[in-house]
């Protein structure tokens, strides 16, 4: 029998996903995987003074390196409620779409946003403590290179009235094979009326936090 269900139901959240209930199925699914990437790699995290300081609506958006960028993000964040838009492939098979439940994600068409999508973005940030994790280049980009991103991300600060919390992920590896994953958090971003700029001052900042972070590896590493 097959495992597929229909991608464009998980669109949408329900109640019970943002709860206190559901954030303590995404704290430890998120814990899980903190500890399986700390035996496997280097794990270091740059800008913490960045943090919010308390948990509250915003859209967090980071490069895009590998399936571990989501969690590996609100571990750098503190464990801060997140919900995560995540491409519908992901919600075709029984495990992920669990995990993707569990970790109170919704599905997104990255050829087309639909409304749904749009209304449950809105929905998570008008909750008050969540914030929507997004990665606007649409895929991952296993090269380390930063694409030019979708405009989703300054839709919805723009629509919701909140701000943008950029971060670079840098992926590198020593001499060895030892594997290191760094993580920079930027400032916020304030939303703005023209989309374009918002859009562009997003992509910069994350270039940046990139490079900088890329700049400051050991001499030992080689980034990937």
């Amino acid at each position: 029998m097959s495992t597929k269900g229909k991608p464009e139901k998980y669109t949408e959240l329900t109640e019970r996903q943002l709860t206190w209930e559901h954030y303590i199925y995404q704290w430890i699914s998120i814990q899980l995987i903190h500890i399986y990437v700390s035996l496997r790699y280097t794990l270091k995290i740059h800008g913490r003074e960045n943090k919010p300081k308390q948990w509250m609506p915003c859209v967090v958006a980071c490069n895009h390196l590998s399936s571990l960028d989501p969690p590996l993000v609100s571990v750098a964040l503190n464990y801060m409620p997140i919900s995560y838009m995540a491409k519908k492939e992901l919600f075709e098979h029984r495990w992920m779409r669990l995990y993707n439940q569990l970790m109170s994600s919704f599905a997104v068409n990255r050829e087309k946003l639909e409304i749904s999508t749009i209304k449950t973005a809105m929905k998570v940030l008008k909750h008050g403590k969540w914030a929507v994790g997004i990665f606007p280049e649409g895929t991952r980009n296993k090269d380390g290179s930063i694409s030019t991103p979708k405009k989703g991300v300054a839709y919805f600060a723009k629509m919701a009235k909140v701000p943008v919390l950029p971060l670079g992920m840098v992926h590198s590896v020593d001499k060895n094979g030892k594997k290191r994953i760094d993580i920079r958090i930027g400032k916020f971003i304030p939303p703005q009326d023209d989309m374009d700029a918002l859009s562009d001052a997003i992509q910069a900042a994350i270039q940046a936090l990139t490079e900088e972070t890329k700049a400051e590896l050991p001499a030992t590493h080689t980034p990937l």
